[in-house]
């Protein structure tokens, strides 16, 4: 088991940045922790084969406050697959979660990459033979 601490910048998509440390580092498959936060965020809910998507920007000078950021990443060949869960904060009264489909960082997200080996066997819904 490794384990892989990981400082998402600002202005980063956590998808598309996490994919290429993956595919980078030669990891196979795990888990994916972090906190941190946003500038704007799409989640979604999945319904009926799609995702209910709901856009969420900052405001008043606060950022997206990522409360909890969970989620798991498979690698086969070049194709790597990332799916991560959020719980959003945006003010003391206003919250968000589902689905990360995309995002932008700000200022930053810390995340622990935590190897255990080929999940590709397990989750076989998300390997892409393409």
């Amino acid at each position: 088991m490794r384990i892989i601490p990981v400082k998402v910048p600002k202005g980063a998509d956590p998808i598309i940045y996490l994919g290429n440390k993956v595919r980078n580092d030669g990891l196979i498959g795990g888990f994916i922790l972090g906190i941190g936060g946003f500038d704007k965020v799409k989640v979604g809910v999945y319904k009926g084969g799609t995702y209910d998507i709901t856009e969420v920007c900052s405001k008043n000078g606060h950022v997206i406050e990522v409360t909890a950021l969970l989620g798991n990443y498979l690698r086969v060949g070049d194709n790597v697959s990332i799916h991560i869960h959020v719980n959003l904060a945006r003010s003391h009264n206003e919250f968000y979660g589902g689905h990360l489909i995309e995002a932008v960082v700000n200022p930053f997200l810390e995340v622990v990459l935590i190897e255990v080996g080929d999940l590709s066997k397990v989750f076989t819904h998300r390997v892409k033979t393409s």
